[in-house]
C-alpha cells in the first residue's frame, strides 16, 4: 500500500509537471503570437505611413505641375520704372520683387532688361549676348558705368568736409 500510494503521488507530481509544462508551452506559444501580431501592426502602421508620405509627396508635386510656366512679358509688369539717378535702389528693388514673387535666376537678366533706358541702355549694348543673358555680370557692367563701385564711395567719403 505504502508503495502505491508513493507510486500514486509519483504519478500525480509527473502529471503535475506535465501540466505545468504544456501550461507554459502554451504561455510562450501565446507571447509568440502576441509579438508577430505586434511585429504585423508596426510593419502595417509603417507602410501606411509611407503610403500616406507618398500621396502627399504625389499631390505636393502636382500642385507644382499645375503652376503656370513663369513669363518675362508678366513679370515685367511687376518691376518699377528705372531711374538712372538712383541705380543701386532700382537694383535693390528689382532683386527683392523677383525673389519674393519666386523669378527663376536664370531669367532675372531677360526681365532686367526690359526695363534699361539712356546710359545703362547703351551699357546693355555694348556687352557680348552671352554677358546679357548672366545678371551678376550685367549688374557689375550697370554700377560700374554709374560709379556705383567702392572706389568712388571712398572718394566721396575721403572728400567729405565736417559740418558745424
Amino acid at each position: 500500500m505504502e508503495l502505491e500510494y508513493e507510486h500514486r503521488r509519483r504519478e500525480m507530481e509527473l502529471q503535475m509537471e506535465h501540466e505545468k509544462r504544456q501550461h507554459e508551452m502554451e504561455h510562450e506559444k501565446t507571447q509568440r503570437e502576441l509579438q508577430n501580431e505586434e511585429r504585423e501592426r508596426e510593419r502595417e502602421f509603417v507602410l501606411r505611413k509611407l503610403e500616406l508620405e507618398s500621396s502627399r509627396l504625389t499631390s505636393a508635386t502636382s500642385v507644382f505641375t499645375q503652376l503656370p510656366p513663369f513669363r518675362v512679358d508678366a513679370a515685367v509688369k511687376l518691376i518699377p520704372k528705372f531711374t538712372e539717378h538712383d541705380v543701386k535702389t532700382f537694383l535693390i528693388s528689382f532683386e527683392k520683387i523677383a525673389e519674393l514673387n519666386a523669378f527663376p535666376p536664370d531669367k532675372y537678366a531677360a526681365v532686367f532688361q526690359a526695363h534699361l533706358t539712356g546710359k545703362a541702355l547703351k551699357v546693355f549694348t555694348e556687352l557680348l549676348a552671352e554677358e546679357c543673358r548672366y545678371y551678376p555680370t550685367l549688374k557689375a557692367a550697370l554700377l560700374n558705368a554709374y560709379s556705383v563701385v567702392p572706389e568712388v564711395y571712398r572718394k566721396r567719403f575721403r572728400n567729405l568736409t565736417k559740418s558745424h
